[in-house]
Order: C-alpha cells, then structure tokens, then sequence
C-alpha cells in the first residue's frame, strides 16, 4: 500500500543535464514510473519519448541508434523523429502511420533539460521562468548536487509552508517571519525573514521562493552573500524521486572570501537536505493532519497542490 493517497503530478521535471547529452547520444532512463529513452538528434534537439518500440516491443534505448534528426530501434531498424511519428522502415511499402512513441515536450533551460509530464497527454499549461543570475557573469556557478530518496514531489515542497521545521530539524535559531506567502496559479511565491546558524554566530537574512509545480524552484538568499539556488525535481515512480539545487552566488570582483562562503554555503544547503530525508523516507501522509498555530500554512499549501494532479 503506497504511503501517499495521490498520483504522480504534472508539471516541468528534471530529466537530465545538456553537458551530458551529446549528439547522437541515446540513454536509457526511467521517469514517471516508465521506460524511456532521452536522445539528442545530430543537430542538437533533445527529445524524450516512451523506449518501447510500438511495432513490436524493443527498446530503443538498448542497441537503438540516432541517423541524422531520427532515431531507429535496434529490431527492424524503424525510424521515428522528434514527435514520435515514424518516418521511415527500409522494407515496408507503406508505413503503418498510427506506429508513434509517445512524445514529451522538452525544454533546454540553463543547462538542464526539463520535460513537461502529464498521465494524459496534455500539452505544457504553464512556462519555465527565467532566472537572472544564471545569465549574468557577476554570478558565479551553478554549483549541482543530485539526491535520490524514497518519498514523493509533494511531501518534499510542503518544507515551504512549514516553518516550524526549519528551527526543530535545522537548528535556525528562531522561527522563519513570513512577509508573503500566496498562490498565483501553478506558482507559490513564499518571502520571509530568517535567522541561520552559521560558523560566526547567528546571521539574519531573507530568503524568497518561487515554486513553479513540483519540478522547478528559484530560492534567493541574502545573507552575507547573495544566493541564488534553483531547484529540479522529477518523480522516479510513487515513492522515489530526484532532488537537484544547482546554486549560483554573487561575486563580481571574484573575491576569494566571498568564494569560501558561498562554497560552505552549497556545502550547508546540501547537509540540511541531508537532514530531512530520514523524515520523509519513513513518515506516511496525513489527509487529516492535526495541526497547531505555529505550522504555517499548510492547509493552503495542499489546496494549492491539488491542482496538479489529473
């Protein structure tokens, strides 16, 4: 019996990085608790489809190869392109046309390619934001951890609405001053003021969430240095999933003591994280939590989160 009472979300998830994919490269990968392939054609467009061949069943992503802006399964050498339609089969008067692999729209954003999932096919219903520091050279980074655990995409984003957490669990020496917190369709835009721990004492600082979904968030830090740390996400199957923070900081003048702070501070981001996951690999999800005054909002959180579930 699964431990959470919902269904993979939909959204704009984490699949893979664009400095590992190189053209004419297929790989075999497993999202959304199904097979698929993630291959870049020879100019350059990434594509993520379904790996099991609608003719008769190979997987692609075993032995397949990419010829120009197509890809061919390994058995009978079909060929499709990027929207899953077949293009060719060497001996075949007339293709079948209804031979399609299901499609997933992708996105090349700042070095990590996202993929829109939805359990019916429903087109992309919202954008990836853009993210200024990481197109601005006074910021240096990204900075990319992956962590795999056993719990869903939702469990992991309601550490927003849950403010009591970060000094119970993260040792923040007073409990997080929200100035904003609201809902604006698929986006969570959460401001507060924080006090954290750091090797000279206690530090007061701000922090700013853009949630976009499940799969994708911007957080922005202004403690002693300025931080920006997006977040990917994608769901391996019902319990499984991938956390990726990619962290940029300010540093102009490229400041070698600015450089150590915002190394020990990807090195603390990371350690936290670390923190939480016992929690949500062992807890279950309660419809019907009993809560306090001091939780935050979580009860708007989950009407919030409802919407991305077919």
């Amino acid at each position: 019996m699964s431990r959470f009472p919902f269904p993979l979300p939909f959204g704009w998830f984490h699949v893979g990085y664009s400095d590992q994919l190189s053209n004419g490269q297929i790989d075999a990968v497993h999202y959304f608790d199904k097979d698929l392939i993630l291959w870049r054609d020879e100019e350059g467009a990434a594509h993520l489809h379904d790996a099991y061949c609608p003719h008769l069943g190979a997987h692609i992503g075993v032995g397949g190869k990419v010829k120009g802006k197509l890809v061919e399964c390994p058995f009978h050498h079909w060929r499709y392109g990027g929207d899953g339609n077949v293009a060719e089969v060497d001996y075949a008067k007339r293709m079948n046309e209804k031979a399609c692999l299901r499609t997933y729209p992708t996105q090349e954003h700042y070095g990590v390619i996202m993929a829109w999932y939805h359990p019916d096919g429903v087109a992309p219903m919202f954008d990836l934001p853009a993210v200024p520091e990481a197109e601005d050279a006074e910021w240096v980074g990204p900075f990319s951890n992956a962590h795999s655990l056993r719990t869903a995409l939702q469990e992991m984003a309601e550490n927003t609405a849950d403010s009591a957490h970060f000094v119970t669990i993260h040792q923040h020496p007073a409990d997080a001053e929200y100035g904003d917190f609201r809902f604006e369709g698929p986006s969570m835009i959460m401001r507060s003021t924080q006090h954290f721990p750091s090797s000279g004492g206690t530090v007061e600082g701000t922090l700013g969430t853009d949630t976009y979904g499940f799969g994708y968030s911007v957080t922005r830090y202004q403690t002693l240095i300025d931080v920006c740390m997006v977040g990917t996400n994608v769901a391996l199957d019902d319990d499984r999933c991938e956390q990726h923070f990619h962290i940029y900081y300010k540093n102009p003048e490229r400041d070698e003591k600015i450089d150590r702070i915002g190394q020990a501070f990807v090195t603390e981001v990371n350690r936290q994280f670390g923190e939480d996951v016992p929690i949500w690999e062992n807890k279950v999800y309660r419809v019907a939590p009993q809560l306090c005054d001091g939780d935050g909002p979580i009860a708007k959180f989950r009407k919030w989160a409802d919407q991305f579930y077919a």
